[in-house]
């Protein structure tokens, strides 16, 4: 295993992305689509038009397509009467605030994957339940060696035991 990056590592990346990709939004981004569907709705009456999607796209940062466009268009003339409600453009924005932010790691992801691997909650993973949680989660076996060099790679205080602080030392590596 080279510099700790064996296997486990490639499967905890793994599953924290997949744990990424079923978030929801968050309180923060909600606001963020909110406030920038208000300065488009001037007659404040909880729709924009078609024509508006583009230029509230554009002004948060993303360049759709003339096809993008058209397409949008076509599905929102056909489904929501030429306008756009606020709960259809989150709807419409969601997957790429989400694909945004695909890329970055956060900490909520890393606590989710660190407390699969923290079974008994104490904050530190021990070399048995990384073993037990690894034969649980992984199709491949990883021997007891690749077991203790992983935790010996991450156990920067030397106690033994993996803490969240080296768990994302380790995942960020």
């Amino acid at each position: 295993m080279q510099n700790g990056l064996g296997p486990a590592c490639i499967f905890l990346r793994k599953n924290i992305a997949d744990k990424q990709r079923q978030r929801e939004l968050s309180g923060d981004e909600i606001e963020e689509l909110c406030e920038a569907f208000q300065e488009f709705d001037k007659d404040k009456d909880g729709y924009i038009s078609c024509k508006d999607l583009g230029n509230l796209m554009r002004t948060m940062g993303y360049m759709p397509t003339e096809m993008e466009l058209i397409e949008l268009s076509q599905q929102i003339n056909m489904n929501l009467g030429g306008h756009v409600a606020f709960d259809d453009f989150v709807e419409l924005m969601a997957p790429k605030l989400l694909a945004e932010t695909a890329g970055m790691i956060g900490v909520q992801e890393m606590r989710d994957v660190f407390k699969e691997f923290d079974t008994n909650g104490d904050g530190k993973i021990t070399l048995i339940e990384l073993r037990q949680t690894m034969q649980r989660l992984m199709s491949e076996t990883m021997t007891p060696q690749e077991i203790n060099d992983m935790v010996k790679d991450a156990d920067v205080n030397g106690d033994g035991t993996v803490d969240f602080e080296e768990f994302v030392w380790l995942m960020s590596r």
